[in-house]
């Protein structure tokens, strides 16, 4: 009789110590009503469990990638399109005349001085001086072309288109077989008659300097 109550109160012992071990429900949060939020209570934290976590060791070298930063290079900033460099044009260069085309050089250096001082003269509009300088280059050298060119033109800005025309049609007759004079004084002419009012005359003047 003895043993049969033991045997119960030790089976009712183990019973004991295996629901408090092994309580399924122990985890389940409990719902905390007194604050009148519902507020849950975080479950029970449990012990870890046997796996052991081994920390790095710092002697592997083993280091957390470094994120470089992207350096995009700058765009090359144009200039405007108005600045964009061009090449510059090229200007034709006209071909030097030949020696037969070349108006005659004057020799005499008396003349020559005449010339200039009379270029001179009209470009400042004294043109009664510089007509007076050309009539005595001309007695000097009475078989240069240019000095009959220069005296005619002087003549035509005077408004003396006759004097002019017949100083030209001279400076014609002594350059015979110099092209380049033959061709201005020609062209000459046709101006002196163009401002005369003698278009017909000025028309062949231009066919006569077409043809040097």
């Amino acid at each position: 009789m003895n043993s049969g109550k033991l045997g119960v109160a030790l089976a009712g012992g183990l019973l004991l110590t295996g629901c408090a071990t092994s309580n399924p429900f122990s985890n389940i949060p409990v719902e905390d009503r007194s604050s009148g939020a519902a507020a849950v209570q975080q479950p029970v934290q449990t012990e870890p469990s046997g796996v052991v976590v081994t920390p790095m060791d710092p002697g592997l070298g083993v280091r957390p990638l470094e994120v470089e930063p992207i350096v995009r290079a700058q765009r090359e900033i144009l200039p405007p399109a108005d600045e964009v460099w061009q090449p510059s044009p090229v200007t034709p260069t006209a071909p030097a005349p030949s020696p037969a085309e070349s108006p005659a050089s004057v020799d005499n250096a008396a003349v020559v001085a005449l010339l200039d001082t009379a270029k001179q003269e009209t470009a400042q509009g004294d043109l009664r001086a510089a007509q007076t300088r050309l009539e005595r280059a001309q007695r000097i050298a009475p078989r240069e072309p240019e000095v009959y060119y220069q005296l005619a033109d002087v003549k035509r800005q005077l408004g003396q288109f006759m004097d002019a025309e017949q100083v030209a049609l001279r400076g014609v007759d002594v350059a015979s077989g110099q092209n380049a004079s033959l061709r201005r004084l020609w062209a000459l002419i046709s101006q002196i008659r163009t401002e005369a009012g003698d278009l017909a005359g000025a028309d062949d003047a231009r066919q006569q300097a077409s043809r040097y």
